[in-house]
């Protein structure tokens, strides 16, 4: 079996999410015109609370997610410049905590919504295995 190196593994993390982003920014507004009216429709505060996050056009989605592109970047960035480093892996650990909560997230607005939101299916297929893969392999090699 061929095991990714350490480095490259983490690395990696950037372009399973940012897969992840692309789904959110190709669906977000075609889901909004069809999914409009199932919302507006129960007219229930949660659901209102999850379409103004997710009624906006694409390239507004993008931005937003030019941010978190950066961010994440900047934070493995660092993780592989200190690998060792306890701070370091505070610090990426904290992050990928985060993106497990982001999907759970999803998991629960489709719930909630009783349809498919922007970014379901990768949360589920690529996001959230590799994220436990990744917090697998940063404890075998004793580094959080």
């Amino acid at each position: 079996m061929i095991q990714l190196e350490l480095y490259n593994a983490i690395w990696l993390f950037v372009i399973v999410f940012m897969l992840h982003d692309f789904e959110e920014i190709i669906a977000v507004e075609k889901w909004a015109k069809r999914t409009e009216n199932i919302i507006r429709k129960e007219n229930k505060w949660i659901n209102n609370r999850i379409w103004d996050f997710w009624n906006v056009n694409s390239y507004s989605f993008a931005k937003r997610d030019v941010f978190i592109f950066l961010t994440m970047s900047i934070i493995t960035f660092v993780k592989v410049q200190y690998l060792e480093s306890s701070w370091s892996s505070m610090l990426f650990l904290s992050f990928l905590i985060f993106v497990l909560l982001h999907n759970i997230a999803h998991v629960l607005q489709s719930l909630l919504l009783k349809t498919y939101t922007p970014g379901l299916f990768t949360a589920i297929i690529l996001v959230t295995p590799y994220t436990i893969y990744l917090i697998y392999r940063l404890n075998s090699a004793s580094l959080i």
